[in-house]
């Protein structure tokens, strides 16, 4: 299994050829590789608020990542436009991971993303409707540009999907400049919401730490059952974002599956009323 993160860390432990055991028995690259392996699965626990509050004080990096992101889901001065976020957290259905740095496409974070998410999804399904897994990153020294937050994240997702342990579901489309695609991982379909220190009119997008918010899209079918369901909530997300906002609704926000709708532009938006396209035709090596 991940026989392409094995190779990543065999590669990373290449002048490490053998290692000493107690007992003075060499150790093979395969034994180095998987416990490393081990080591980002340690590092790449994902944590409920409870956990994240009991484990980092507040001075570090994590702590303070974590109340912005909190700070901004329960302002009640100004109301988030995504409700199901604030929603969520209240009721402990997130669950946090931490990265490093903010460079998505480093091979360490994608798999430390794997990881997670593979024990994240399957134990989704009992954690409620509003769940997500918030994926934050401790800021770089040298400010980002939204268009370079842009390309990692692209980088990002199909690094990521060359470590997807699951075939593609057959249910969905590869190709990504269609109606119905969407990103999936672990066999099940996901929608990602991305906020950037780059961002400065589209508010509901900017985060002073970079965060990737994952869902999976079966929450969507217990939120929005219904049509008229569907319709309301859309509704007030979009007087939301107004109020919100300092430039207007994006046209790119659509529903899924609509003609002409593209979830891909939808998970990372830019600061200007301008479609941020894909740069591939498909996420496959």
């Amino acid at each position: 299994m991940f026989r392409t993160v094995l190779g990543y860390l065999s590669s990373l432990f290449e002048a490490q050829k053998t290692i000493k055991s107690p007992k003075d028995e060499s150790v093979s690259e395969k034994d180095i590789a998987s416990q490393q392996i081990s080591k980002i699965q340690a590092e790449s626990q994902i944590l409920s608020r409870y956990q994240v509050e009991a484990a980092y004080p507040a001075q570090t990096w994590q702590r303070q990542a974590y109340d912005s992101f909190v700070a901004t889901l329960v302002a009640k001065s100004l109301v988030f436009p995504c409700i199901y976020a604030t929603k969520g957290f209240k009721a402990n259905e997130q669950r946090f991971l931490f990265l490093d740095s903010d460079d998505l496409s480093s091979a360490s974070n994608v798999s430390a993303v794997a990881w997670a998410l593979i024990d994240y999804l399957p134990q989704s399904y009992q954690l409620g409707p509003n769940t997500s897994l918030v994926i934050l990153c401790n800021t770089s020294q040298h400010p980002h540009s939204v268009q370079t937050y842009h390309d990692a994240y692209w980088s990002f997702l199909k690094s990521l999907r060359a470590l997807d342990p699951k075939p593609w579901p057959a249910d969905f489309p590869e190709k990504i400049d269609t109606d119905n695609w969407c990103f999936c991982f672990n066999g099940i379909p996901t929608f990602t919401v991305v906020q950037t220190p780059a961002h400065e009119q589209r508010q509901s997008r900017y985060a002073p730490n970079l965060s990737v918010v994952i869902q999976p899209k079966w929450i969507f079918d217990v939120l929005f059952s219904t049509p008229k369901k569907r319709t309301g909530a859309l509704k007030t997300v979009r007087e939301l974002l107004r109020d919100y906002d300092s430039i207007p609704v994006s046209p790119d926000l659509k529903n899924y599956g609509d003609e002409g709708s593209r979830e891909s532009q939808q998970y990372f938006l830019l600061d200007e009323n301008k479609t941020a396209l894909c740069p591939y035709e498909t996420l496959k090596a």
